[in-house]
């Protein structure tokens, strides 16, 4: 196997590996702003989540644009 094929492998994985993480996280985000009101620490792990979710994206479209 090239290495341009391994890295391209890795590359893909760490992509999946990255979206599911995404879509997981973004599905609580979704669950906990559905909700009429939120317990200081769901308000809490809303941000938290938030903040995770941008920098995945950020990772995400760093990988992408290579």
């Amino acid at each position: 196997m090239s290495k341009s094929s391994l890295s391209s492998e890795k590359l893909e994985f760490q992509l999946e590996r990255l979206t599911s993480k995404h879509q997981k996280i973004d599905a609580r985000v979704c669950e906990l702003d559905g909700r009429l009101s939120l317990t200081a620490d769901e308000e809490t792990e809303l941000q938290q989540l938030k903040k995770e979710k941008l920098a995945l994206k950020d990772e995400l479209a760093g990988l992408t644009s290579r």
